[in-house]
């Protein structure tokens, strides 16, 4: 019986605390103070809209609303800790000054920083964050980001140089990362070729004509995905620039290789191309035309597409980890080299240049001595260009794909070149560049002896007039008397007008440049209409007005046009005919 009378009070005493609490809930509720827009008391709470989609193109991204620090902003009289009541009635929460939450009576949350962030997010995954602009950048506008439920976003970057934003589609998760065009600056798209959106102007239209063809970017890609995992999904923007100055005001410094025949720039959200004023026109001769486009090197293309992947294959790591360098890593060697090695498999001419222009700095003494002196010079010398494609395909070649991968990777996440290097190789970077300059001498540099073919792999052939005598002498060469004094008749020397005329008209004042020529000979054409045949051991001068000098083992021939000819054997005796 006592402990039945026990149970009434303990009853009524949790009947009464729960009565208690309650009352002290919905009293401290009602009598939290409410906190008005900073704008005014009276401002009307704005609420925004974003799509349920990233837009894909610059048009559509205008269009997205921008939410401003001022339209969002709570006007707290004191900066006391605690909870308050928002201007909709929802709830506010305050840690410090200018550092608070609101959650907003459309489900959407509002969060503001000491620092100037603020972001507003919604239930569905899609949102908004404000970065204002660093405080050293003068005149700088914050960095706008819009974020969707399915990890595509788009952000505006504020471009300092030009005084604008660049908008980008960014999904690096699924290897995307390009620049919505505004098409009122760059104009419609004028050729796709796989994911690449070419904008340029009407200079570009023969280079654009032939591209597909010529430009290889399939088997770039198929390479660059199964040989190292890099890849691009997304579009990649192709701004095709008319003058050198313009594109250096687009990208705010000088394009790396300016002083070179390839002025471009490999960026991770478009490829700056130049110069549209240096690409050839149609003439209405088509031979002319045709010479024309052998000589652009579309191959550039692939380099600058190669880094551009690279770039994004490096978000998509980032994104994917989570981590981000605290600082840039400087590695210009890789940067450079590697989309250069890639090049000069594809490119003939690409890897003869490489491999002459390594060969002289070897012979000048000019390769660094170190690999922190490699990358202390920059881009001196082409040095990135020459020995950091050197150092790659010595990688490659020595400790496989998966050396070139795990350095990619390493590099992008922060890790230091220099400790990337010996973690993947167990060799000091030092040792790596010695080694591969050793290399390139002993298994590649011979392969300049046939530096003169492949380099005018794919020119024109540059057509003799009378082309069975030509190739008669191909085959045979000439058949000459020891010394002057045994020539007794006109006929003895070679009619050289025969052989060595060649059918410059459609080309002679227009271009001046190396040709190929028939068989094993090569050509030379200078502007002002004089040219040059030559091969191993012989060369034929042909000057205006048909006077032709011929010099090869030991001795010349000359013949002018009147018919007279001069014969100089190798001992140094001649003989002249005035005419037949």
């Amino acid at each position: 019986m006592g402990t039945k009378h026990c149970l009434v009070p303990m009853k009524r005493f949790l009947l009464t605390t729960s009565i208690l609490l309650l009352s002290s809930f919905v009293y401290s509720d009602a009598e939290r103070k409410p906190v008005p827009l900073k704008r005014g008391s009276s401002a009307e709470v704005l609420y925004f809209d974003f799509g349920e989609t990233a837009p894909k193109s610059f048009f559509q991204s205008e269009k997205l609303q921008e939410p401003k620090l001022e339209d969002l902003k709570l006007g707290f009289l004191d900066a006391a800790p605690g909870y308050y009541a928002g201007p909709d009635g929802g709830e506010v929460y305050q840690w410090a000054k200018n550092h608070y939450q609101w959650k907003r009576a459309d489900g959407s949350v509002f969060t503001e920083w000491p620092s100037g962030i603020f972001k507003l997010d919604f239930p569905t995954g899609i949102g908004f964050v404000y970065a204002p602009a660093p405080p050293n950048c003068n005149g700088c506008s914050p960095t706008l980001v819009w974020n969707y439920p399915d990890h595509t976003k788009i952000t505006k970057y504020w471009i300092a140089n030009r005084k604008e934003y660049d908008t980008i589609f960014q999904k690096p998760i699924d290897f995307q990362n390009f620049l919505l065009v505004n098409e009122s600056k760059f104009g419609k798209p004028k050729l796709e070729v796989e994911n690449l959106v070419f904008y340029g102007s009407e200079k570009w239209n023969e280079f654009l004509r032939v591209f597909g063809d010529e430009g290889k970017t399939t088997f770039l890609f198929t390479y660059l995905q199964y040989e190292f995992g890099l890849t691009n999904r997304g579009k990649v923007p192709v701004l095709l620039f008319d003058e050198y100055q313009s594109a250096k005001e687009y990208v705010g410094f000088d394009l790396p290789g300016a002083n070179q025949t390839e002025l471009g720039l490999g960026g991770k959200d478009a490829i700056v191309l130049c110069c549209g004023d240096q690409m050839p026109e149609k003439t209405g001769n088509p031979k002319f035309d045709a010479d024309s486009l052998r000589r652009v090197n579309f191959s550039m293309v692939l380099q600058k597409l190669t880094r551009n992947i690279e770039q994004v294959s490096c978000l998509k790591a980032i994104a994917e980890t989570g981590k981000s360098p605290t600082e840039e890593i400087v590695d210009p060697w890789f940067e450079e080299g590697f989309p250069s090695y890639v090049e000069s498999r594809f490119s003939d001419r690409k890897k003869i240049w490489m491999y002459s222009e390594t060969e002289k700095l070897i012979r000048e003494n000019k390769v660094p001595k170190s690999f922190k002196s490699l990358l202390d010079a920059k881009y001196k010398d082409n040095l990135p260009y020459l020995i950091g494609a050197i150092l790659v395909k010595h990688l490659h070649e020595v400790y496989g794909k998966e050396s070139i991968i795990s350095y990619q990777r390493e590099t992008c996440l922060g890790l230091d070149s220099i400790l990337a290097l010996q973690k993947i190789t167990g060799k000091s970077p030092d040792t790596l560049l010695k080694d591969s300059i050793k290399k390139f001498e002993t298994d590649d540099i011979g392969l300049l002896k046939y530096a003169k073919p492949l380099s005018l792999m794919g020119m024109t052939v540059m057509e003799p007039k009378f082309p069975n005598e030509f190739n008669g002498f191909l085959e045979k060469g000439f058949s000459l008397k020891e010394s002057a004094k045994e020539v007794k008749s006109y006929d003895e020397i070679p009619n050289l007008s025969r052989i060595f005329t060649a059918n410059v008209e459609d080309f002679s004042g227009k271009r001046e440049g190396d040709f190929l020529g028939p068989g094993r000979s090569y050509f030379y054409l200078w502007k002002k209409g004089n040219y040059r045949w030559y091969g191993e051991g012989w060369e034929a001068n042909v000057f205006p007005g048909n006077q032709i000098v011929y010099r090869g083992s030991n001795f010349t021939i000359v013949e002018w046009e009147n018919g007279k000819k001069q014969y100089v054997a190798p001992n140094g005796d001649s003989v002249i005919f005035q005419n037949k």
